[in-house]
């Protein structure tokens, strides 16, 4: 909630002119900048609720803002590829670790993943970049990453709008949605792997059941 208060008194003064810098700030999120969006958009509606900007216009600046900070990463994964990863950019925004967790994530769930990386703070970054790297078809990273940012932008910058004028009730709102999202998150991800258990062992249901040729049936009575 510190964050919150501190950015809305930066941008306030700052009226219309804060459109342009939520965009760069949020296209800087997109390079790393430890400030999760969420502050930001949810900042834009209490900004829009005290007729500072407009709802609608933030809701299209901050879109933008989102959607071409994630695509210059997704651009630079895919342009440079697989070498990256010798390169001290790569080292700084991705540790052992985190690089294997996210091989994993893709190997398991696909491209997929790149719908659940909007609502994973801290990971977005990587598994922007690792999209790029694994050469996913650009058209499909910019609709899985726009379906997500659909829902989660206008989302936030509703609950700035509608509970910005008491900062304690919007700080319980934050919180019940933040738990909310992950819940159902979590949910989508075991239906996930519940369906893939079921094709999985389907899979091997059938490759062991013997081939019955017509002929076998003629020579029997």
């Amino acid at each position: 909630m510190n964050l919150i208060l501190e950015l809305l008194n930066f941008l306030e003064p700052y009226e219309h002119l804060a459109y342009i810098i939520m965009f760069l700030i949020l296209l800087a999120c997109g390079f790393g900048l430890p400030l999760p969006e969420d502050v930001i958009l949810v900042t834009g509606g209490i900004l829009a609720s005290r007729d500072v900007t407009d709802f609608r216009t933030t809701v299209l600046v901050t879109m933008a803002g989102v959607l071409i900070g994630d695509g210059i990463i997704y651009m630079i994964g895919r342009k440079v590829g697989p070498h990256i990863k010798e390169t001290k950019f790569f080292r700084f925004i991705m540790t052992e670790k985190r690089d294997e967790r996210i091989t994993y994530w893709f190997s398991r769930y696909h491209e997929k993943v790149i719908f659940f990386a909007r609502f994973m703070p801290g990971l977005r970054m990587p598994l922007f970049l690792t999209a790029g790297i694994y050469r996913v078809p650009a058209w499909k990273f910019f609709a899985l990453d726009g379906s997500a940012a659909i829902i989660s932008v206008p989302l936030w910058i509703w609950v700035g709008y509608i509970f910005g004028e008491n900062l304690e009730i919007l700080e319980q709102k934050i919180r019940k949605l933040q738990f909310g999202i992950y819940g159902v998150l979590a949910g989508v991800l075991v239906l996930f792997f519940v369906i893939w258990l079921i094709k999985k062992n389907s899979r091997k249901f059938f490759e062991s059941r013997p081939i019955k040729h017509k002929d076998d049936e003629d020579i029997h009575p």
